[in-house]
């Protein structure tokens, strides 16, 4: 003969909100997680020349109108030229009038404008995100 057990479990919605966007809860753990090991990542792999670039690296987990979500920023004022890279452009003096002045090949050199050819991007931010999600078993869609 043959036992059935029938079993009903009830959860009410503040338990389920506490749950999963709770500051202990598995899924903001979860976040947390991957957010900190793109940050780690992001720090190694950022390109470095005097490290201010390196040191400025951010991160935040919340939540925000029921939404879990997770950041990492790096705002120094030329983390967006490194990544992206720059196409060309000129460069001009600040003030009216004035001139540029620089060194190349041991020569003081003096201008009113210089034709910067452009940077290539360093997208270390982004492709730290890209590996920690498909390590973290996120798929990645573009838009």
């Amino acid at each position: 003969m043959a036992v059935t057990i029938k079993a009903r479990l009830d959860l009410f919605q503040p338990e389920m909100r506490r749950l999963l966007t709770g500051p202990v809860g598995p899924v903001l753990t979860f976040v947390r997680g991957v957010a900190r090991r793109v940050r780690t990542r992001a720090v190694l792999t950022c390109p470095v020349d005097s490290g201010r670039l390196r040191s400025a690296h951010r991160e935040e987990v919340g939540v925000r109108r029921g939404t879990v979500y997770g950041l990492v920023t790096n705002d120094v004022e030329y983390a967006e030229y490194v990544h992206d890279g720059t196409g060309p452009h000129a460069i001009r003096p600040r003030r009216p009038g004035g001139v540029l002045r620089f060194e190349t090949g041991g020569q003081v050199v003096f201008t009113t404008i210089v034709r910067h050819p452009g940077t290539r991007p360093q997208p270390w931010l982004r492709e730290a995100m890209e590996h920690e999600a498909r390590q973290s078993g996120f798929r990645i869609v573009r838009r």
